[in-house]
C-alpha cells in the first residue's frame, strides 16, 4: 500500500494561489500610479470622470488616498502640537473626517478662484493646502 500525503500537495498548491493573487493585487495597485500625483494629473483625472459616470472603485482609490495623505498630516500635527509647536492647521478634535470629507475640502480649495495649488505641485501638497485653508489657525 502506497502511502500518499494530499496535505502537501494542497498546502503547495494554496502557497502558489495566495502568491499569484498576491501579485495580481501588487499589480493593480500600481497600475493606478502610472500618471504623477500631480495638481494637474488630479485635474485632469476629475474632468474625465465628470464627463463619465465614476465607479466606486474609482472614488474609493481618490478617497483612500486623500485619507491616508491626510491621516500623516494629522500626525504631524499632533507631534506638532505635543512639542508646543505651531500646528500645520487647526482642525477643531471634535471634527472628524472621512474620504468624502477630504475629496470636498480638496476640491473646494482646486476649484477657487484664488486656488494656492498650482498644478504642478503634488496631491499631497494641495491636501496640505485645502486642510490649511479649511481650519485656518487663529
Amino acid at each position: 500500500m502506497v502511502n500518499i500525503d494530499i496535505t502537501g500537495s494542497r498546502s503547495c498548491t494554496m502557497k502558489r494561489i495566495i502568491t499569484a493573487f498576491a501579485l495580481t493585487l501588487l499589480s493593480i495597485t500600481t497600475s493606478y500610479a502610472v500618471e504623477p500625483r500631480t495638481v494637474g494629473a488630479y485635474k485632469d483625472h476629475m474632468k474625465v470622470d465628470s464627463q463619465q459616470k465614476p465607479g466606486l472603485d474609482h472614488t474609493l482609490h481618490h478617497m483612500l488616498y486623500l485619507t491616508g495623505v491626510s491621516d500623516g498630516y494629522a500626525v504631524m500635527n499632533k507631534q506638532k502640537m505635543d512639542d508646543k509647536q505651531k500646528p500645520l492647521y487647526c482642525q477643531p478634535e471634535t471634527e472628524i473626517l472621512n474620504g468624502a470629507d477630504y475629496m470636498r475640502i480638496l476640491e473646494k480649495t482646486l476649484n477657487h478662484p484664488d486656488n494656492p495649488a498650482p498644478d504642478h505641485f503634488s496631491v499631497a501638497e494641495a491636501m496640505l493646502l485645502a486642510l490649511k485653508e479649511e481650519f485656518p489657525c487663529q
